[in-house]
């Protein structure tokens, strides 16, 4: 009994920290984030550096994240049926097919990518929020959304969306993006990550948590 004891503390011990508005605890990034996600059918994300800029020297999101913030992005992912992005987020972030999801890309341009068997490839070119919402009307429930800020911005007009997530390395990088946005998010802090979560109730109105 005293091993199994010690074997569980060890194991607590190991389990990166989380802060949020229920206190903190030690948990698995991926199982928080997992639970963090559930429920919401509509999302999107965006990563930024310090100062909540969205694009990297590079021009794409690469080195704004970390293997953190990867957690958060494949669950969110692995919960959708689609992910929807643009040709411009597509290009600059050298997209893969996704695991477990179709991919809809909102391009007036070819695209270059191989698309797995039992997978779906959809190209659109009517706008951000008419690309959202031709998903919905082919039956799709569950949709990621990885546009741009603007992308996002547009979705965000139309309150198109339940939740959006925004993650920084920084504190001041989730708050700068946030200010952008004119959102006001409920923060969650983990070791090396902050995540700002903004959730809306049916009907577009901001949920106050």
């Amino acid at each position: 009994m005293e091993c199994s004891q010690g074997s569980s503390a060890r194991l607590e011990r190991s389990l990166p920290k989380v802060t949020d508005s229920l206190g903190s605890y030690p948990t698995a990034a991926g199982e928080y984030f997992r639970e963090l996600v559930s429920g919401f059918a509509i999302t999107a994300s965006l990563v930024s550096d310090q100062h909540g800029n969205t694009v990297s020297t590079e021009g794409s999101s690469a080195g704004l994240g970390n293997s953190t913030d990867l957690s958060l992005l494949v669950a969110l992912r692995r919960q959708s049926e689609v992910i929807l992005t643009s040709g411009k987020t597509f290009r600059a972030d050298r997209y893969k097919f996704p695991k477990h999801a179709d991919l809809a890309v909102l391009t007036n341009q070819e695209l270059d990518i191989s698309v797995p068997d039992g997978q779906k490839l959809i190209l659109s070119h009517q706008g951000y929020q008419q690309a959202l919402m031709d998903l919905r009307s082919k039956g799709y429930k569950r949709v990621h959304v990885e546009f741009g800020i603007t992308g996002i911005s547009a979705l965000l007009e139309a309150m198109a969306l339940d939740a959006l997530l925004l993650s920084s390395r920084e504190v001041s990088g989730v708050l700068a993006l946030a200010t952008q946005l004119n959102l006001e998010p409920i923060l969650v802090e983990l070791e090396d990550l902050y995540v700002g979560l903004v959730a809306w109730q049916p009907g577009g109105n901001q949920l106050a948590r």
